[in-house]
């Protein structure tokens, strides 16, 4: 009878691309899974998300005949609003737009505002977002927090 060789990764050689696999499989995994988790951003040590619920705004859109757009706004909550993201759509369309109003607590501020789509027409519906700044856990970064549970909408005739 012949005697048959068989030849084979050594052990070590397979240790080493198990190993490798695993630790290509965990990177994989980690990267997949970082986009699920946020940064956390707090203000006054809390999440800022909690003192989302403590914001109470009021906002009122007066429209000219002459195409200027004034927003009025009311703070009646207990935390400052610090900017306000707009969002306007028409169809199927929708834009963002960010105005810096400083609004304190129990204050109101009226300005002018640009309501228009990029193509010059008049949007159908306008989301008003109040945005906190709190600080990064851990951190002194300020960072920006549109509070989307709070917000106003207004609907318009096209």
């Amino acid at each position: 009878m012949r005697e048959v060789k068989k030849k084979g990764l050594s052990p070590v050689v397979a240790s080493a691309l198990l190993i490798m696999l695993v630790l290509l499989l965990a990177l994989i995994i980690f990267l997949w899974a970082r986009g699920f988790i946020s940064e956390r951003i707090e203000k006054f040590g809390r999440p800022i998300g909690e003192l989302c619920k403590s914001v109470d705004f009021r906002a009122n859109l007066i429209r000219d005949s002459g195409g200027d757009d004034t927003l009025e706004i009311v703070n009646r909550g207990n935390v400052n609003i610090n900017s306000i993201e707009i969002r306007v759509s028409k169809g199927g369309n929708s834009e963002v737009q960010e105005y810096d109003f400083l609004i304190n607590s129990g204050k109101s501020l009226s300005k002018n505002v640009h309501l228009r789509m990029k193509d010059k027409t008049y949007p159908t519906k306008i989301e008003i977002l109040p945005v906190l700044v709190g600080n990064v856990k851990g951190g002194t970064v300020n960072k920006p927090f549109v509070c989307i549970d709070v917000g106003e909408v207004v609907y318009l005739d096209s």
